[in-house]
């Protein structure tokens, strides 16, 4: 909280466009720090701090896929971890590319190859997954079983089993819908709603 307070305050003092996104850490924070008693010191331990941030998470994103390859398809860990991890890796290395004014292989569309990674994934990967996994949890896992791997034990009655498939179905319909407008607009130009 305390450092999304002073980075938008910085925004603003830089008449920056706040609706820069995570770039703003790279642009706001290094006029900060050099401001900064031992800036040059605090700087680097940030930056190292956030370098280890996102690698950490990207572990975790990687093992996802890793873990599924083990347990399904009886990959070795070394094995799937080399072959997503050098995927990831070079789309990545696209990404970086295409922001610095190298190789952008989506020229064409007017967009850089690292926007158009995160236009498919947040319009379109991210609301699939989440439907899929309501469809998943409705028909195959059963929603008893889904909040009983939770820990919880707030499905006493039917009524309370009754309420979670409820919400389950309408959270499918919406995500679904939000898709659908998603293609709409794509393929027309005009949103259905929004």
């Amino acid at each position: 909280l305390l450092a999304g307070v002073a980075i938008f305050s910085t925004v603003f003092a830089l008449k920056a466009d706040p609706a820069g996104g995570p770039g703003l850490i790279f642009f706001v924070l290094p006029s900060i720090f050099p401001q900064l008693a031992y800036g040059t010191i605090w700087s680097t331990l940030f930056f190292s701090l956030l370098f280890m941030a996102a690698l950490t998470s990207a572990i975790s994103i990687l093992e996802v896929v890793t873990a599924y390859m083990i347990d399904q398809k009886g990959w070795s860990r070394k094995k799937a971890t080399l072959v997503f991890g050098s995927l990831i890796t070079i789309v990545g290395v696209f990404c970086s590319l295409s922001m610095g004014g190298g190789i952008n292989l989506t020229s064409w569309m007017d967009k850089t190859f690292f926007d158009f990674m995160d236009e498919l994934s947040s319009k379109y990967m991210l609301p699939v997954g989440g439907l899929l996994t309501a469809i998943f949890v409705l028909k195959e896992w059963g929603v008893k079983s889904f909040v009983s791997e939770l820990g919880q034990k707030i499905i006493g009655t039917k009524e309370d089993l009754l309420i979670f498939k409820i919400f389950f179905l309408i959270s499918s319909l919406l995500i679904g819908f939000i898709l659908f407008n998603e293609i709409i607009l794509e393929i027309t130009g005009k949103a259905i709603v929004g």
